[in-house]
């Protein structure tokens, strides 16, 4: 009986080294006219920007732009996470790394702010200038210049 059994492991045994693995065919690299090598494939990239842009046509250059800017920007983002002190990179890594082009929406709304409390406080010193020009002109009898700038 345990004959029976080892000469079965010995056939699956043998039955598994003779299989030959699947030689999987390359997937086709897309290229530019000049030859370079895309980064992803350009019908993905292009129905990405699909999405956001209807009605226009968008020029071929502008479709391999876009594919190696990508390409360059996530090569970055893995870089920064390499930065890593562990063996392995986490979601902490990821976030860390992309948290700046993250905040770049966030960063262009306080510019704007930032500009329009400029306004005001420009508007608010201006206003206070008056105000003391007129104040300290009652005090002295001095009339007001109104050709002064302000």
């Amino acid at each position: 009986m345990v004959d029976e059994i080892q000469t079965a492991e010995a056939q699956e045994t043998a039955n598994v080294e003779q299989e030959t693995p699947e030689i999987q065919e390359p997937v086709p690299v897309e290229t530019t006219a000049e030859g370079e090598v895309l980064p992803f494939p350009r019908a993905r990239v292009v129905s990405i920007l699909r999405t956001e842009i209807k009605d226009k046509i968008i020029r071929s250059e502008v479709k391999e732009a876009m594919n190696f800017w990508i390409g360059n920007l996530l090569k970055k983002i893995a870089r920064e996470m390499n930065n890593s002190m562990y063996g392995s990179v986490s979601i902490a890594d990821f976030n860390r790394a992309t948290k700046p082009y993250d905040m770049i929406e966030d960063i262009l709304k306080d510019h704007d702010r930032l500009l329009v409390s400029c306004e005001k406080l420009k508007a608010d010193s201006d206003s206070i200038l008056r105000e003391m020009k007129r104040f300290f002109a009652t005090i002295t009898g001095k009339p007001l210049d109104e050709t002064e700038t302000v």
